[in-house]
């Protein structure tokens, strides 16, 4: 497929596919821990959904179809940076979860604050401002 018939006419500047979308989305986001079972579960228990587990990894998947690749590996040395549409509520659930979450504060556009994870991975938690058709 050449270039140009991805590109819209009326936005030559940006290359969009057929519905609007960006022509690129993330795939996969790798995730390391001790205990992948127990890392995953937790992931689970917040919201992400479960895709496949096999010995020594496991596969979440996020909004718009970003899996989380999670493995052994060393702790702590990830940074998730996700955007939600009710931040308060996702607080909430993360503090249930056991996660610490920081106070929310503002730092425009987002409301934002961070939580660990069990395996002390930093959760940077945004207020979503897509920009349309994801």
């Amino acid at each position: 497929m050449k270039l140009a018939s991805l590109i819209r006419p009326s936005s030559k500047a940006s290359p969009r596919s057929d519905d609007g979308r960006p022509l690129f989305a993330i795939g996969h986001v790798p995730l390391t821990g001790d205990d992948v079972g127990a890392l995953a579960d937790f992931y689970a228990s917040i919201g992400f959904r479960k895709v496949a587990r096999l010995p020594g990894i496991a596969i979440l998947e996020l909004r718009g179809g970003t899996h989380v690749a999670i493995s052994t590996g060393p702790v702590g040395v990830t940074t998730l940076d996700l955007m939600v549409d009710e931040v308060e509520a996702t607080h909430e659930l993360l503090a249930l979860a056991g996660a610490e979450p920081s106070d929310i504060t503002r730092s425009f556009p987002h409301r934002v604050f961070t939580a660990t994870d069990p395996e002390g991975n930093t959760l940077l938690v945004h207020s979503s401002h897509v920009a349309g058709v994801v």
